[in-house]
């Protein structure tokens, strides 16, 4: 499996200045996402809405082996779905964002995993019960959400990949790299990237200690990769560089 799911845009050692605006937390109604079996406008979606939900920052939006009554489609903010542990620890397994279907899939009708809302968050709610309804008498909608299965299989196995195989400074470099991409097409801009998660969701996500995270900003920053505007605002400065520490050829 090739690790490579992210590309330079070809931006090469632009330096930004500390004023330049952070663009906001994702959020739009028009993109396709990357659920495309769950449409943006309920009048197409051959699956009804339940209502438009609203979580605040660090909100939990559904706890996991809780029975799943309804899945969700991001319109706004960015989501993490983690597995805790009785010590304290926990493992966050995927962060979801604009487009992205939240809640499914379902281990025997219940959630796998804890929900929690990283930034203020905004989504479209599908009844559980008439979402699988719907799998089972609509071949469209059913290959549509097994494509969209598939992706987040190929996705969960390239970060398992990077998290098995890379160092610290190589994951860390991956992870921005992979929020940058992660910002709706209609969004994307030269200007600093907001990563949104704190030095010990990082952590968390990439099965490292805080300190581990922090030493590896401050490297990346060092070797003049990045700037850090804020304790979760990066600027990129050297696209092409910091694809080649993502990519494991540094």
């Amino acid at each position: 499996m090739q690790v490579e799911p992210i590309k330079p845009n070809g931006a090469l050692g632009i330096a930004l200045p500390a004023q330049t605006p952070v663009p906001p937390i994702p959020e739009c109604d028009r993109c396709a996402g990357r659920s495309p079996g769950v449409s943006a406008t309920p009048h197409s979606s051959p699956v009804a809405m339940t209502g438009q939900r609203h979580w605040a920052k660090r909100q939990i939006l559904y706890y996991d082996n809780v029975k799943a009554d309804a899945f969700y489609r991001i319109s706004r903010g960015i989501v993490a779905e983690y597995k805790g542990f009785a010590d304290g620890r926990r493992q966050i397994v995927a962060i979801r964002t604009v487009g992205d279907l939240c809640g499914y899939p379902t281990h025997k009708g219940r959630h796998a995993f804890t929900a929690q809302a990283i930034t203020p968050v905004e989504a479209r709610a599908f009844d559980a019960e008439e979402f699988r309804a719907t799998m089972g008498r609509d071949t469209e909608f059913a290959c549509a959400v097994a494509d969209d299965a598939s992706d987040r299989l190929n996705h969960a196995l390239i970060r398992l990949t990077v998290v098995g195989q890379f160092c610290a400074l190589e994951r860390v470099a991956y992870f921005i790299l992979d929020m940058q991409k992660r910002m709706p097409p209609c969004s994307i801009q030269m200007g600093p990237l907001p990563l949104h998660l704190t030095r010990q969701e990082i952590a968390d996500y990439l099965g490292l200690t805080i300190e581990t995270v922090s030493r590896s900003f401050s490297k990346l920053r060092n070797m003049r990769l990045i700037a850090l505007r804020s304790a979760d605002v990066v600027a990129i400065l050297d696209q092409k560089r910091l694809f080649e520490v993502a990519s494991g050829r540094m």
